[in-house]
């Protein structure tokens, strides 16, 4: 009897032993982790990622879901802080979570994919530009669906220094590594290297005197050309500035990462004038007549009343390639999913896109654009002209330039 006893659970766990992996919470859905911010300076931007996950859910469930299973997502405010992302998503790893997205700032995004490598979990991440995302900092286990800042810095210098050729630039950087390497991929790409920049923390508000002071000094300086690498609500507020110092009279402004949301908040159209670049603008599919950007865009102003801003449209995305990835090896194991992954061409909201497979950073068109005047904007949503489309192929830094080596997967 005794023998008979201590066999039954020597050969269930040999069984579950033996047994493949399962993934997800149930078997009647799939758990999504969605790390946004919905306070502090990319708080604007966390709502539309929001707005279009709930939309990416909607269309795959009313098709069937992914792999026959629902969506759940698991929300919580990253409020743009690497600590308090990294306790978000542990939470997530808790609660049996299968892939983790969203956020806007690249500092969390970094501090993301650590974590999500070291418990081997999928991560995607939403808008974070820093070159260290796929490069020093890249995972096995993370994805870039957006463009870096290498790639975005090389198209507008591109467009800058052939038509303003030998200014004197000035740069306003966001203390992080966001900031740091845009603005040194703007200084390599334009040759301005010894212009003078200086560092603002991210989250200074609205009203520090840190905007005012160096703005002035630009001016003081004479520069012609003021880079504002700002996002969200800091580049709103260094914009504020730079107009109440009629700093837009006196030289260029530039803006390396522009927002649909970053021009909303201050009267007379302030973005006007204004060049950046961007990797997806909801004009931008009917300009180019890409044909599954239009339908997003239709679809999330029907719901939402408004356009969606390019933070949404790579939530957005990155859910569709979630889908893709696990309905093509018919299995939610990370591991084949990351394979699906890698190399993987695809029509998304654009143009074809590219996720290389040795750094996971996704090859994709960079767009300049150029804030409108008043009269120029049929609505509030109106805010830029697209001006030049460029490849992403010939934007990308090679595997010289980005040496990346990727942990293994097993």
């Amino acid at each position: 009897m005794f023998r008979k006893c201590f066999l039954i659970p020597a050969l269930l766990f040999a069984v579950i032993l033996a047994a493949p992996a399962s993934y997800g919470a149930t078997d009647d859905e799939v758990i999504i982790g969605l790390n946004v911010p919905l306070s502090g300076p990319y708080a604007l931007q966390g709502k539309d990622q929001i707005n279009a996950y709930a939309l990416a859910k909607q269309e795959i469930e009313s098709q069937g879901g992914i792999l026959g299973r629902k969506i759940r997502y698991l929300i919580a405010d990253s409020q743009s802080d690497p600590k308090i992302s990294v306790q978000n998503v542990q939470k997530f790893i808790d609660q049996g979570v299968d892939m983790v997205t969203g956020g806007s700032s690249s500092g969390v995004a970094v501090a993301v994919s650590k974590l999500c490598q070291e418990n081997k979990k999928l991560f995607m991440a939403t808008l974070t530009y820093s070159n260290d995302t796929t490069g020093k900092d890249a995972h096995r286990y993370a994805f870039r669906e957006t463009y870096n800042a290498w790639m975005g810095a090389k198209a507008l210098s591109r467009y800058l220094t052939s038509r303003y050729p030998s200014r004197k630039y000035f740069y306003i950087t966001a203390d992080y590594t966001w900031g740091w390497t845009t603005r040194d991929s703007m200084m390599k790409f334009t040759g301005s290297e010894n212009a003078t920049d200086v560092l603002v923390p991210l989250g200074t508000p609205l009203g520090s005197p840190l905007y005012h002071d160096a703005i002035q000094r630009a001016i003081d300086e004479n520069a012609q050309v003021l880079v504002l690498v700002l996002f969200g609500r800091d580049m709103i507020a260094g914009l504020r500035q730079a107009i109440d110092l009629d700093a837009k009279d006196k030289m260029l402004i530039v803006v390396p990462n522009l927002e649909m949301h970053m021009t909303l908040g201050s009267p007379n159209h302030p973005i006007s004038g204004v060049i950046g670049a961007i990797p997806w603008y909801w004009e931008v599919p009917y300009k180019y007549n890409f044909k599954n950007g239009i339908e997003f865009v239709d679809a999330y102003r029907a719901r939402f009343g408004k356009p969606p801003c390019n933070g949404g449209a790579t939530a957005y995305t990155n859910v569709m390639l979630y889908k893709w990835a696990a309905e093509h090896v018919q299995s939610f194991d990370p591991k084949e999913i990351v394979r699906a992954l890698e190399g993987h061409s695809f029509i998304g909201l654009k143009d074809k896109e590219t996720i290389r497979s040795w750094d996971h950073q996704t090859i994709q068109s960079v767009y300049v654009v150029r804030g409108r005047k008043g009269e120029q904007m049929k609505s509030a949503w109106d805010v830029f002209e697209v001006l030049e489309a460029y490849s992403g192929e010939d934007l990308a830094p090679t595997r010289e330039e980005n040496p990346v080596n990727l942990e293994p997967l097993e």
